[in-house]
């Protein structure tokens, strides 16, 4: 069975075994960054806030303005170690903090929706 985090549902396809692995890393290195890689009061209402501005939205419209606010949260290196643990594969540093960003932003959008404040 698929491990989801609180107000996830798994709706949207996130990878949240990414997720758990970056906050097992965090917690390993002991960096303490597995708190800045959770829902957000402010992620919350940033979302919710753009959906009801625009009424309809799309979800690439949803990723490409949060991807910026969420990204500067992970670390890219416990990024790309969780990424490598998941998948098997070397990737850049980048490219697994994104990958991160994308589940995050997913998550949030599954929480809203949970919450009864967006429509998939």
């Amino acid at each position: 069975m698929t491990r989801l985090p609180l107000l996830a549902s798994g709706k949207l396809g996130a990878d949240y075994e990414l997720l758990f692995a970056y906050w097992e890393i965090a917690k390993e290195e002991g960096k303490g960054g597995e708190k800045d890689v959770v829902l957000r009061k402010e992620d919350l209402e940033m979302v919710e806030e753009l959906a009801s501005r625009k009424g309809k939205i799309m979800l690439e419209e949803i990723v490409s303005a949060s991807l910026p606010i969420v990204l500067k949260r992970i670390d890219p290196q416990i990024a790309k170690k969780a990424y490598e643990r998941v998948h098997g594969v070397e990737v850049p540093q980048d490219f697994a903090a994104i990958a991160i960003a994308k589940v995050i932003v997913l998550w949030i959008v599954e929480a809203l929706e949970i919450e009864g404040k967006l429509n998939l």
